[in-house]
Parts: C-alpha cells; sequence; structure tokens
C-alpha cells in the first residue's frame, strides 16, 4: 500500500498566515497614506511617528512613501489567496500551475519589502534617529512575510531561489540608494558668489 505523504501544516495554512499579515499591514499604511494626505498627526505613543512622516524621507516621487507600502502588501495579499479561489479538485492543475507562479512572485515580493524595510530601519536609527511603530510593526510584518513565503511551501531549486533572493535584493537596494540620493547628498551650488559694491566712486576719482 502506497502512503500519501503528508502535507506539513506550514505549506496548507502559510497563505492565508501571509493574506492575514498583508492585511494588517495593508491597513496601517492606508492609515498612515491618509494622515500624509491630509497633514494630520498619526496615533503613535511617541512623536517619532509625526518627525518620520514630515521627513524628506517619508515621499516619493511627490506621493507618500506609506502608499506604496499599501500597493506592496495588496499585491501581496493577491498573490497569497489567488489560487485559493480555484477547487482543488476539478482545478487541480490551474490551481498547482498558479501556485508555482504566485510562490516564487510571494518570495519576490517578500524579499523587497524585507531588504527596503531594513533599509528604513537604518534611517530611524542612524539618520533621522526617531521611533516609529509603525515602521517598525512594518518592517516585522515584511520580515514575516518573507520567512513564510520561504517555508509555506517546497522548493525544487533552493540555488535558483538563492540566486533570485540576491537579485531582488540588489535590485531593490539600489533603487533605494538613487530614490534617496538627492537627499543623503544634497546638491552642492556651484554659482561662484562675486564681491558686492556697496559704495559709488565719483567721476573725479576715476579720473
Amino acid at each position: 500500500m502506497i502512503q500519501r505523504r503528508s502535507n506539513p501544516w506550514i505549506h496548507r495554512y502559510s497563505r492565508p498566515m501571509m493574506a492575514g499579515i498583508a492585511t494588517i499591514g495593508a491597513v496601517g499604511t492606508a492609515y498612515l497614506t491618509i494622515v500624509k494626505l491630509t497633514q494630520g498627526s498619526a496615533a503613535c505613543p511617541t512623536s517619532g511617528c509625526d518627525v518620520v512622516l514630515n521627513s524628506p524621507y517619508a515621499e516619493v516621487f511627490g506621493l507618500p512613501l506609506s502608499l506604496f507600502g499599501f500597493l506592496g502588501y495588496i499585491g501581496m495579499i493577491i498573490f497569497a489567496t489567488a489560487p485559493l479561489f480555484l477547487n482543488g479538485s476539478s482545478q487541480k492543475q490551474l490551481r498547482s500551475k498558479l501556485e508555482n507562479w504566485t510562490g516564487i512572485l510571494l518570495f519576490m515580493g517578500g524579499t523587497a519589502m524585507m531588504v527596503f524595510s531594513a533599509y528604513l530601519i537604518y534611517l530611524l536609527a542612524f539618520v533621522i534617529k526617531a521611533a516609529c511603530t509603525y515602521c517598525i510593526a512594518s518592517a516585522f510584518l515584511s520580515l514575516s512575510l518573507f520567512v513564510l513565503a520561504i517555508i509555506g511551501r517546497e522548493w525544487e531549486d533552493i540555488g535558483q531561489l538563492f540566486f533570485t533572493g540576491v537579485l531582488v535584493s540588489v535590485v531593490v537596494l539600489v533603487g533605494t540608494l538613487g530614490v534617496y540620493a538627492n537627499i543623503t547628498n544634497p546638491r552642492v551650488s556651484t554659482q561662484v558668489e562675486g564681491y558686492t559694491i556697496t559704495t559709488g566712486s565719483g567721476a573725479s576719482e576715476i579720473a
């Protein structure tokens, strides 16, 4: 008698767990986006949240940074739940393909969010020097999504997974440094200031 290999519980529940975590992140970033757009004050145990929201690092291309975080969490929700809407019996093959496609997308998204969150934590600690509860919570959520994306399923090629993770990390880090380059390294004016003439010379003095 052939025994069917048991499916670990983490493989069965990883996607609902990721969807729940991403939903929490989406709600938090949506709230911060509204606060930023309305120029309000965030509900926070310290003043650090408002310090961060009012810093130049809180905007990207003129839009609130939290808006991009919201879109990222929404994407993770879609990737996590998409296969769950397919019937596991009648649409088994299609569901399996969708699980594979969205599995790598979840890993790439989790990696990108974790790397970007790590950079934001660096900014909080060493540049802005303020404690933001929402930022720290979002970093923890991003790390959780990254871990669940890895352990939530079986991977056939670990080497390819590692290469993909490194590639995504490099792209995100280079892109982030490029976006914030004008903030961390403000452009120095090359205009030469001349002397200001404060007194005039008469005709007799010139002659």
